[in-house]
Parts: C-alpha cells; structure tokens; sequence
C-alpha cells in the first residue's frame, strides 16, 4: 500500500485488513482479527459469521467500482469471492499477492483461479514455476520480507531489551491467533520448568492480531511478554520456539536458530494430513524441499521433545553448523530486496 501511494498519490483503499494496513488508509469493513481463524473443524464452526463478512463485502462492491482489486491469501474467502465479483462486474481487475497454497493441497483450486484472477502475484520462485507450468500468468516480485530484514542486530536489539550480556535468551512466538496460542504455549511454559533453562532470560512475543494479553490466561511469572516490537523478540533471541507461520522465515532472515510447532484439533489434522500434498510443514522446508529447520507436528509436539531438540542445538556445534548453513541456503532463494515496490508497480502498469 505504502509503494502503491508513492506511484499514486490520489489512490484510496477500502477492504479487510488489519491496524497495519489502517494506518496506510484502509478502510477496513470488518475487524480482520475476528477472521483469524484457521483449520477445517474452526472454519466450519465460524461459518455464519464468514458468510455476513462476504455479503457486506459484495454489497459494498456493488455501490462501490474500484479500480482493481487485490486479494491477499485466505484463498477459502478469497478465491470464493473472486467468483462473485466477476459476476457483478467482469471487467474488474483481481490480483492475487501472497498465493493461496494450491500447490500444497486443493490444487483442483488452479481451474478457479484461471477463471476468475487476472494477475498472480508470488513471492517464491517455486510458485512461479509451478503456475508458469500450469499455464497461469504469474509476476514473481521476491520476498517483501527482504526490505525488512535486511540486516540482523542481535547486541542491538539485546541492548533495547535490557538483557543480560550474560545470559542466553529464549524466546517463545506461540502464534498470532488466539487457537495457536493455546494450542501451542503450555508445552512451552511447561518445558521451559526444565532445569536447562534456569539461566535463559525468556521472552514471549505477542502478536499484534491478539486483542487479549496472553498473561490474563496464562501464568507468565517470570518471562517478559514484548508487544510493541516482536521483531526485536525474535532478534535478540539465541533460540526460539515459533509456531508455523511467517515467523519461521523471519527466523530464517535474523539468523535465529528454532524449533518449528505445530498442533491443531484432531479433526483438522487428519483432514490435512490426507489431502496436503507437500512433506513439511514449514515455509523454510518447504522452499528447499528438504529438512532444515526440526519440525515437531501434533502428537511428536510434545514437552520433551522440545527439550531435547533444543539441548541438541547448543550441545551439538555440527548441529549449529548444519541450521545456519541451511538458513543461507533458503535466503539465496528468495529474490532480492524491492519486492513491495515491484508489486505496486506491476499492479498500477496493469490497471491504468
């Protein structure tokens, strides 16, 4: 939004967002963080409410003709969506920034987006090259997350915090929605009771998408919850316990070394491990196809498994080696620094 401004003083923006893209001029129909749910079983109970979001969102449309729109992951919602638009007007332009995972499962979801978007717009080389073998017109802009992270600042960040040049620091990034959370931060608070960490400074990072503080559910005696910067968390951190997500490759970016959770209901997990069609589950994995960053998924996401991977990396220098070599790896493939203001422009070259 902010390169799309630079190109184009006049334009405005109005859709579902969140505070960042607020504080660009959004104007946002809906509190995004009620969105902010992810799993079969947890769509499917949230389905009313989903459902009133697309038809605020259609009738607004209809009193309302912008210029193109932009559709950012979420592909249920989304590409769903996407179909309804073109029914009340064909000739508006859908881009599609930050692709919908098809190539991971619901490729049968490709015939939907040939139809009803434009212009794909990813941020992986292998995206490009799985849509361009499909046939899709696809602009490959590399990782906005490289204008971000573009230089680590470890003792930096460790001087903001106040943290001890002593000790080694911990940080713990259970997930930024509410479900994450509590799926994944009492194995953390119950491991970190191990006396391996009785030295470790920890720190919990909370996303900014949860509207509650984490310390009115749990009991966080001794670990200092950062709100304002989580970057500066993850950064000063030694080691970090993350939850699937982006935040796995903004490890990657600050040279922090991490353990990859993931547990979700049941239900959910057996739904995804019949239909995803990809072997890991974190985007660093994924990128290189192989095992970089541990993973410990569902029933293997357990206490002592989290110990044990951790007291491995600070015991093992092989183990260091073989992680931080790997993180160089995955960061040759994502593109080079630009990738917001390359998407702007391919956006304004394709609407005026």
């Amino acid at each position: 939004m902010k390169e799309l401004k630079k190109l184009d003083d006049s334009v405005s923006f109005y859709g579902l967002g969140g505070s960042l893209m607020e504080s660009e001029g959004l104007d946002s129909l809906v509190d995004i963080n009620k969105m902010a749910v992810m799993g079969f079983w947890e769509v499917l109970k949230n389905l009313r409410f989903l459902k009133s979001v697309e038809r605020k969102v259609l009738g607004h449309l209809q009193k309302n003709r912008p210029d193109a729109i932009i559709l950012i992951d979420y592909p249920g919602f989304n590409l769903r969506i996407a179909k309804k638009i073109k029914k009340i007007n064909p000739s508006i332009p859908i881009f599609y920034y930050i692709s919908p995972q098809v190539w991971a499962w619901k490729e049968g979801r490709i015939d939907i987006i040939k139809k009803y978007i434009d212009k794909m717009i990813v941020i992986f080389e292998f995206e490009y090259l799985w849509y361009k073998k499909r046939g899709v017109e696809t602009k490959f802009v590399g990782h906005p997350f490289l204008d971000v992270y573009n230089k680590t600042e470890r003792d930096a960040a460790r001087k903001k915090l106040n943290l001890s040049p002593d000790k080694k620091c911990l940080t713990l990034f259970p997930g930024s929605r509410k479900q994450e959370v509590d799926s994944h931060l009492p194995y953390m608070l119950q491991a970190i009771r191990d006396p391996f960490f009785k030295d470790f400074e920890i720190l919990l990072g909370q996303a900014n998408t949860l509207d509650q503080d984490i310390s009115n559910s749990y009991n966080l005696k001794k670990i200092r919850i950062i709100k304002a910067d989580t970057k500066q968390a993850l950064e000063a951190a030694d080691f970090a316990w993350v939850g699937s997500g982006t935040s796995t490759l903004e490890a990657v970016l600050l040279n922090v070394p991490i353990v990859l959770v993931y547990k979700t209901s049941w239900v959910s997990w057996r739904l995804m491990k019949r239909f995803v069609q990809v072997n890991f589950a974190g985007m660093p994995n994924i990128i290189m196809n192989k095992l970089i960053i541990p993973e410990l998924l569902q029933e293997n996401y357990t206490v002592n498994n989290l110990i044990n991977e951790t007291k491995e990396f600070f015991d093992k220098t092989s183990h260091q080696k073989k992680l931080l070599d790997g993180y160089q790896e995955i960061k040759s493939k994502l593109g080079t620094p630009g990738a917001s203001a390359r998407a702007a422009k391919h956006v304004i070259s394709n609407v005026n």
